[in-house]
C-alpha cells in the first residue's frame, strides 16, 4: 500500500511539473519606441537600447541589421561613428517556450542642444553679443546676432540663455523661457528676438545642404505674459511662428507654421498659449542651407496691443 502511494505521489509530481512547463508562455518583447524611432546624437557612444522581455527564461538574443546578424547580447550599445543615417535593426529572443521579435529604428542625428555654450554665458545667465557676430556649433551651424555695443538693449537674432524666470513681463525676463528648463530638461536654450529690418537665420556654412528633422519651441516669458494680457473674449488674437527654408541659391524651399498661442474660437475652441517645449516637424522644408524664423500675430494690425516678438528654441535635429 505504501509502495503504491509512493508511486502515485511521484506520478502526480511529474504530471504537475509537465503541466507547469506547458503553462509557461513564450517570451514577449516590450520597448517604448517613438513612432519614428529613437533619436540619438551621432557623435556620442553613450547610448544603449535595452528591450524588456517577459518570460525570458535562458533566452538567446540576436540583433540583426538589414537581415544580417551582428550581435548576441540583450543590451545593444549604439555607436554610429558620427554617421548621419537611420539604422534598421531587428531584435529577436528565443527560449525553449517560443520566440518574439521586434523591428527597431534608430536615427543618428546631429542634435544642437546648446549645452556646450554653458561656459560662455555671462553672470546673468545669457549671452547676446558673441564676438564673431554669431554663435557657431559643430564648426558649421551658425545662429546670427545683431548687437549694438553702444546700446546694449538694442539687439536681435539668437541669444543663448539658461533663464527660467516666469514671474513677470519686465525686460529683465527677455532672456527667460516660460518653463522650468530647456527642452528635455536641458539647461541652455536659444532665445530668438525678431527684428523688423534684419532677417536673422540659422545657416550652414559647410557648402552643404542639410535635411532637418525637427526643432523644439516654447514661448518666452516676455511674450507669454504679454499675450496672456490680451482679452480672451475678443476671439481675435493669435500668435504664429513660421519657419522658412532656403536652398543654396537663396530660394525658398517650403515653410512650416506652428501656433504659439490662439484665442480664436473658430480655429481652436480650446484657447491656449504654449507653455511647454513643443516639437515642430521640419521635414517638409526639404534640403536647406538656412532657415528663417518669423513671428506674426493679431497685434500686428492693432495699435492698442504690444507684443514683444520672442520665441525660445532648442534641440535642432539635423538628419543629413
Amino acid at each position: 500500500m505504501n509502495k503504491l502511494l509512493y508511486i502515485l505521489t511521484i506520478s502526480l509530481l511529474i504530471t504537475a511539473c509537465e503541466s507547469s512547463e506547458k503553462d509557461i508562455p513564450p517570451p514577449e518583447i516590450f520597448l517604448q519606441m517613438p513612432v519614428e524611432g529613437f533619436d540619438y546624437h551621432a557623435d556620442s557612444t553613450h547610448h544603449t537600447i535595452e528591450p524588456k522581455i517577459t518570460y525570458d527564461i535562458q533566452g538567446q538574443y540576436t540583433w540583426s541589421e538589414n537581415g544580417e546578424p551582428f550581435y548576441h547580447e540583450k543590451v545593444l550599445k549604439f555607436n554610429s561613428n558620427n554617421t548621419l543615417q537611420t539604422y534598421h535593426y531587428n531584435f529577436k529572443v528565443v527560449t525553449a517556450y517560443g520566440e518574439d521579435a521586434m523591428d527597431i529604428l534608430v536615427n543618428a542625428l546631429h542634435i544642437n542642444t546648446f549645452e556646450e555654450s554653458k561656459k560662455d554665458l555671462n553672470d546673468n545667465g545669457y549671452i547676446n553679443n558673441p564676438a564673431a557676430g554669431y554663435h557657431e556649433f559643430k564648426d558649421y551651424i551658425r545662429y546670427s546676432v545683431d548687437y549694438d555695443a553702444a546700446q546694449s538693449d538694442q539687439w536681435s537674432g539668437f541669444a543663448l540663455s539658461k533663464n527660467t524666470d516666469k514671474s513677470d513681463a519686465t525686460i529683465k525676463n527677455e532672456f527667460s523661457v516660460y518653463d522650468v528648463s530647456g527642452a528635455e530638461e536641458s539647461e541652455v536654450f536659444s532665445v530668438f528676438k525678431q527684428s523688423e529690418t534684419i532677417k536673422h537665420r540659422i545657416s550652414f556654412n559647410d557648402n552643404q545642404s542639410h535635411t532637418l528633422k525637427s526643432i523644439m519651441v516654447n514661448n518666452s516669458t516676455l511674450t507669454y505674459k504679454a499675450f496672456d494680457s490680451f482679452d480672451k473674449k475678443a476671439n481675435v488674437d493669435y500668435m504664429l511662428l513660421t519657419i522658412t527654408g532656403y536652398n543654396s541659391a537663396g530660394a525658398i524651399t517650403q515653410s512650416v507654421d506652428t501656433l504659439l498661442a490662439d484665442f480664436r474660437p473658430i480655429k481652436t475652441p480650446n484657447k491656449f498659449i504654449i507653455s511647454e517645449w513643443t516639437e515642430v516637424d521640419l521635414k517638409p522644408l526639404g534640403s536647406v542651407q538656412s532657415i528663417e524664423l518669423q513671428i506674426t500675430s493679431s497685434a500686428d494690425s492693432d495699435p492698442n496691443k504690444t507684443l514683444p516678438k520672442y520665441v525660445c528654441i532648442d534641440n535642432l535635429k539635423i538628419s543629413s
